[in-house]
């Protein structure tokens, strides 16, 4: 009987890369894409305080906004999504995730620069973690039927928010 005769160093290296593989493809499974269905989560809303879920928004387009106080682009971005929190609030729902800071400052914060945003605290980063977020700031734009229509890695200008959010509401 022939046996095939293996290079244990050849092996070994086609295992390492079936692994790597294996992980790799483990990682982009969980990577969020244009066209799939926004992850659903619950969060405690500010006024009226009562538990709700991003599903509870469905039938109008929702723009879902991760930032913090810290982030430089965050806080130079935070004035035009507070305008349009405000302009768009009856063709959009603006929720502002905020990433693990504390109520009393995060109130603070907002007071003091005079911005009117629905805040969802994300203070243990479980709702970052669901949507995969490695950056701040980050917008998804999802639809009324509750699925991603854009994802913006970074902060938006007047114009590129304005063509983002009119695809929305078409």
């Amino acid at each position: 009987m022939n046996f095939i005769k293996f290079d244990t160093r050849v092996s070994k290296r086609i295992i390492l890369c079936a692994v790597i593989l294996m992980a790799a493809a483990a990682v982009f499974a969980n990577e969020l894409v244009v066209g799939q269905a926004a992850p659903d989560f619950t969060f405690m809303s500010a006024v009226p305080a009562k538990q709700q879920k991003l599903s509870d928004y469905r039938g109008k387009p929702v723009a879902l906004h991760f930032w913090a106080a810290w982030c430089g682009p965050c806080v130079r971005e935070l004035p035009l999504i507070s305008a349009l929190s405000s302009s768009k609030s009856d063709d959009i729902t603006v929720l502002a995730v905020n990433c693990g800071e504390t109520d009393r400052y995060v109130s603070s914060f907002l007071s003091k620069r005079k911005l009117r945003l629905n805040i969802v605290m994300d203070r243990d980063s479980s709702i970052s973690a669901l949507y995969n977020i490695d950056a701040i700031p980050q917008t998804f734009m999802i639809d009324a039927d509750g699925i991603i229509r854009s994802i913006r890695v970074g902060s938006y200008t007047k114009t590129e928010l304005d063509r983002d959010v009119s695809a929305m509401i078409k």
